[in-house]
C-alpha cells in the first residue's frame, strides 16, 4: 500500500455515492485537516474514482488545496470496491462511545486551545 499525493482534480467522485454529505459535515473536517494536517488518504480505484474520502475531497477543495494523499486500491475487483464503498460509510455507525471515559476525554481537552466544534 502506497500512498501517492495527486492533485485534487486528478480525483473524481463516485457519481452513485449514496452517502449524502452535509456543508457542516465538509466544514467540519475542512477544520480537521487545518488543525491536524490532512491524515487519512482518499481511497480511489484504479481509475482514480473515490472509494472512501468524498467528504475529505471536498473538504481539501474548500480549504483551496492543490493536492490530496491517495491511496489506490488496484488490488480489489468491481464488485468488492462497491462493497467497500458501502462499508466504509457505515462501520462507523455501529459504534457508540463509552460514556464513561468519553468525558474525562473531552474535559481534558477543554483544559486545552483545541476547537472541539462540529
Amino acid at each position: 500500500m502506497e500512498i501517492e499525493t495527486v492533485s485534487v482534480n486528478d480525483v473524481r467522485e463516485y457519481e452513485r455515492n449514496p452517502r449524502q454529505i452535509s456543508e457542516g459535515a465538509i466544514a467540519a473536517v475542512a477544520r480537521s485537516i487545518q488543525s491536524f494536517g490532512f491524515k487519512v488518504p482518499i481511497i480511489v480505484d484504479k481509475a482514480n474514482t473515490i472509494i472512501a474520502g468524498h467528504t475529505r475531497l471536498r473538504a481539501a477543495k474548500k480549504l483551496g488545496e492543490k493536492t490530496v494523499p491517495i491511496i489506490q486500491a488496484d488490488d480489489l475487483t468491481h464488485e468488492q470496491v462497491k462493497a467497500f464503498r458501502v462499508a466504509d460509510n457505515q462501520l462507523a455507525s455501529l459504534t457508540t462511545w463509552d460514556l464513561d471515559l468519553l468525558p474525562l476525554e473531552l474535559g481534558e481537552l477543554q483544559a486545552t486551545n483545541i476547537d472541539l466544534g462540529p
